[in-house]
């Protein structure tokens, strides 16, 4: 059965507040379990901007940053790490030479260089049997910690890095760990030279207790220090670089930030306190964007090894090009198997933690940010997943199913496009997980009581319509019930009726069991060969049928459908008589119309009928009827014929005045297909004989008209045309319409 292109009785359906009120339930619903489980939402969103980040264009390097690693080659060509200090002077001083712009060691230092320790024992020794201190010195050597000293403040911009004890927002506990200090050693930890404090309450920022400096003679000899520290997101994973740490009463400055200062300059460092937090921090003109707790995220340039690295032995040999680090920021860090400092990362789970501070500091001087959910974008981030939320019940109640599967996936689609357009044009991380867990619940709900509710209503129309429809078409019904409404909808449609000829006198002479049986073959063939073309049966009394086309599904051309089952049912005729002896006398007459009428349901609530009615239904019936009077097998009004589009044996019957009609009607036989091979030369000797007739020319008309008569005795139709010229007296009739008093 052919099918028009969907309409918008197929996309939309009666809306259902139901259906939308619990849409709106489920986004209560989302909001209360984010509020309930925050934790949950959080650990989501973090996976989520990994992906977000992920999916962003390669983030292109400053090239001003390059890494020196003590990595496995150069620790198997100088020794055991730690190396002695004397080592790692070579190493700056070589840095020097090559004119690094500034250098960061991601090494704490902590304690004396442990050949010193053993040269000051035996300088000891030497010194209480009696030996001048110039002896000594030749004997022992010099002191590797102050060679490094040296070699660092001859190069001048050298930041070393530090570590604080425990350290949190709130009151801190535990024992003070090894090697810590609760008091500062000169020159103290870099902090911010300016601290803005606004009117309010102080904010609970981190605080630590302890630190472990570098050893006294490397602090004075450095540019400046920072601490290393860097705290995991709830997931562990490591997002952001803090900014701030309180110690003594003093903001102090990260290891990346004092790296920075150094590159720079040293400009004022800024920080700007409110009642709720850190509102801003600064470095002279670069604005570093950080949360309220002072932590900044790290843009990730890509995965590990996205920068430089060189093995410190290739730079201590001077085996790199001069290029690779003039005016460059130089990071110094352990990445030997074993002894590497490493972490999980977005950029992998073996992220260097040098490579961390070397992220952050080139996305600072690339200005390439990315700023996490502020109040103003969770905001909008809330009010996206309201709108999705509204939208999706919005579309549940109102759309078929698979448009309000298509409308959910398209608004979900364009938020996900609008934050990830939001990231790569701001640099701004809208939040997405809340929208899309509102989004998902609210058209699982959705979907949910619509596919319950549907299939209750499904089974009802299945079993209203089994009787009357094609299985095809009661699928098409059930999956658009928009074509199906209470009421009456005036359509197109095209009719039919069929009846047993002379059924009276069959059922007079014929035992009821043995009727019975016959009618129930005869309406179980005919009635099949309506529902595959499409039909619907509308009623079976007796032995008439009555079926229509057009609707509640649309049918392309329903008045050829219906032509085309009215040949069907004389076909299967003329088969039930070749094989069944009880249809050896049954004949039937089939009358076809098209044009309008009201179709819908009729009847109570409870109780209806699928039907049709007006004139057109009373014509077709009327057609029916008029087959006995012209003794022809199928009649279809001139509409109908015309809308079949050929393709078939016919003959122009002429105008009919139908009984309760004042206006005639042209009726079109149809005799059957094209090319079925009935013989076509006697309705050609018709057609011939009806043109002399409307040309005025009767006795052409009549002469033709007679010699069908001799080759075909029986044709009533003929009979019928020679009766109006014989009343006409001999020339043409005024008028040709054939009139009957009875159906």
């Amino acid at each position: 059965m052919a099918q028009k292109p969907q309409t918008a009785s197929h996309i939309l359906q009666k809306f259902s507040w139901r259906t939308f009120a619990l849409g709106l339930g489920a986004i209560a619903a989302a909001f209360v379990l984010h509020y309930v489980f925050p934790s949950a939402f959080e650990r989501a969103e973090l996976v989520a901007s990994d992906f977000q980040t992920y999916a962003r264009p390669a983030r292109a390097r400053t090239g001003k940053v390059v890494i020196v690693a003590i990595d496995d080659r150069s620790i198997a060509q100088i020794g055991q790490w730690p190396w002695s200090r004397g080592v790692l002077a070579r190493l700056e001083d070589a840095l020097r030479e090559y004119k690094a712009a500034a250098v960061g060691y991601d090494i704490i230092f902590s304690e004396s260089d442990s050949g010193d320790r053993e040269r000051e024992a035996v300088a000891a020794r030497l010194k209480s049997i009696g030996m001048r201190d110039d002896q000594i010195a030749s004997m022992v050597g010099a002191n590797a910690d102050q060679s490094f000293a040296d070699a660092i403040q001859a190069q001048g911009k050298t930041v070393l890095g530090y570590a604080f004890g425990s350290h949190g927002r709130g009151a801190l506990s535990g024992p003070l760990v090894a090697g810590y200090r609760t008091d500062e050693i000169s020159p103290r930890p870099m902090e911010y030279s300016i601290v803005h404090q606004a009117a309010g309450a102080m904010p609970e920022l981190l605080h630590a207790d302890s630190y472990l400096p570098p050893v006294g003679v490397l602090n004075r000899a450095v540019k400046g220090t920072g601490f290393v520290d860097i705290e995991g997101d709830a997931d562990g994973e490591i997002r952001t670089e803090l900014t701030a740490i309180r110690f003594h009463n003093r903001y102090r400055i990260p290891f990346f930030m004092s790296v920075l200062s150094a590159y720079e300059g040293s400009p004022p460092a800024r920080l700007d306190l409110g009642p709720d937090g850190v509102e801003g921090v600064s470095m002279g003109d670069i604005v570093l964007p950080v949360d309220a707790i002072c932590s900044m995220m790290v843009s990730y340039r890509g995965p590990a090894e996205s920068f430089p690295h060189l093995s410190a032995i290739d730079v201590i040999n001077h085996a790199v090009a001069p290029g690779q680090l003039a005016g460059k920021i130089v990071l110094i860090g352990v990445e030997g198997k074993g002894l590497g400092d490493r972490a999980v990362t977005p950029g992998g789970p073996e992220f260097p933690r040098v490579e961390i501070h070397a992220n952050a500091i080139d996305a600072v001087l690339a200005g390439d940010f990315i700023r996490r959910s502020t109040t103003g974008t969770k905001a909008v981030e809330r009010l996206a997943a309201i709108i999705l939320g509204v939208g999706i019940a919005l579309a549940g109640a109102s759309l078929a199913s698979l448009w309000a599967l298509a409308g959910a996936i398209v608004m979900g689609g364009a938020y996900l496009a609008f934050a990830q357009y939001i990231l790569i044009s701001d640099g701004v991380l809208i939040g997405i997980v809340l929208p899309v867990v509102v989004a998902g619940l609210s058209y699982f709900v959705v979907a949910t009581y619509r596919y319950l509710t549907e299939g209750l209503e499904k089974r009802y129309l299945r079993h209203a319509f089994e009787h009357y429809l094609h299985p095809n078409v009661i699928a098409s019904v059930v999956d658009n019930p928009g074509g199906l409404k209470l009421g009456g909808d005036r359509r197109v449609l095209t009719i039919l009726f069929a009846d047993i000829v002379n059924y009276t006198g069959l059922s007079e002479r014929t035992d009821p069991a043995a009727l019975v049986a016959l009618l129930n073959d005869y309406m179980t063939t005919m009635t099949d060969r309506i529902l595959e073309s499409g039909g619907v049966v509308d009623k079976i009394r007796g032995d008439g049928i009555m079926a229509f086309w057009g609707a509640p599904v649309e049918v392309e051309n329903h008045a050829r459908a219906a032509i085309e089952a009215g040949l069907a049912m004389l076909t299967e005729l003329k088969s039930l008589r070749q094989r069944d002896a009880r249809f050896a006398d049954i004949d039937i007459g089939v009358g076809i119309a098209t044009g309008e009428a009201i179709v819908g349901n009729f009847g109570g609530a409870r109780r209806f009928d699928y039907s049709v009615i007006g004139d057109t239904v009373n014509l077709a019936s009327r057609l029916e009827g008029l087959t006995r009077n012209f003794k022809v097998h199928l009649l279809v009004n001139k509409t109908a014929f015309d809308q079949a589009a050929g393709g078939y044996l016919s003959r122009d019957i002429g105008r009919v005045r139908v009984k309760g009609k004042t206006q005639a009607v042209p009726v079109v036989e149809v005799v059957a297909h094209a090319n079925d091979g009935v013989d076509s030369a006697f309705y050609r000797q018709f057609e011939r004989a009806i043109d002399f007739l409307n040309r005025g020319d009767a006795g052409a008309a009549r002469e033709q008209l007679e010699v069908l008569r001799q080759q075909h005795p029986g044709d009533e139709v003929v009979g019928l045309y020679l009766e109006k010229l014989h009343d006409a007296g001999g020339g043409p009739p005024a008028e040709v319409v054939f009139e009957f008093d009875h159906k």
